[in-house]
């Protein structure tokens, strides 16, 4: 039963690869042109730290930082009715640790219905709230705006200097994927999405798993543990990246 499962699978998303290779023709590049006046220089500078010492307890950390981030799209993206899961050094640092890399610099997330996130009613309401939605280096990413006046927990993070003209200059921020269904597994009626990136990765995704991080549980992917392998090798639960 499981080689009929698999190779039925395999023969499923065989069937797709045309559509997957003409999303990232037609579809990514769009995006591209569309944000390509509206950049990184939008964004503020914020101060904080990477040590390895770092928790998203201690404000001065990135790691708090973006918890708060990422708890803050959770909670807009179930306002909108928007669809997301973890993915890649998020997911890795919820299984192994369960909680935000001290040292990352960014929440990883595969995201669907990009039409209506990139929408100007969804992109106002961003910056409503403090985030300017961008593209860079390929991508859509959220960062805490510039000239923000919103007296929250970013107030103290933001510091007033030369804005950021780099990703390298972003201290935290959210990359956000495009995940495009592929097929749907014929034996478990589970849908295939493929996670649109420098390497493409397949992955079942039915919006029941969750990873957990600081108590809170987020949407993940089905096939936690190939997803991680497959990214950062079989040691990912002992390695430090």
């Amino acid at each position: 039963m499981a080689v009929v499962a698999i190779v039925a699978y395999f023969i499923y998303t065989t069937n797709h690869i045309t559509m997957f290779k003409q999303i990232q023709k037609e579809i990514i590049p769009l995006i591209t042109m569309k944000f390509a006046r509206e950049g990184i220089s939008e964004c503020s500078s914020i101060q904080c730290s990477y040590s390895t010492q770092c928790t998203t307890k201690n404000e001065t950390c990135c790691a708090y930082i973006l918890k708060h981030f990422l708890v803050f799209l959770d909670g807009f993206f179930r306002r909108h009715n928007l669809t997301y899961v973890i993915i890649y050094g998020t997911l890795l640092g919820a299984v192994r640790d369960h909680t935000i890399i001290p040292w990352t610099h960014d929440i990883d997330v595969g995201y669907f219905n990009s039409t209506y996130l990139h929408s100007n009613e969804i992109r106002s309401e961003l910056y409503e709230n403090g985030y300017h939605l961008f593209e860079a280096l390929g991508m859509s990413r959220l960062c805490v705006r510039k000239n923000n006046s919103i007296k929250n927990w970013l107030t103290t993070q933001i510091v007033h200097r030369k804005p950021p003209t780099v990703m390298g200059d972003l201290s935290a921020y959210i990359d956000l994927y495009t995940a495009a269904k592929s097929a749907t597994n014929p034996i478990s009626n589970i849908s295939v999405y493929t996670i649109l990136a420098n390497n493409n990765f397949l992955t079942p995704i039915s919006f029941e798993r969750m990873a957990e991080i600081d108590g809170q549980t987020f949407p993940t992917v089905d096939n936690v543990h190939e997803h991680l392998v497959y990214n950062y090798g079989n040691r990912y639960m002992t390695e430090i990246r």
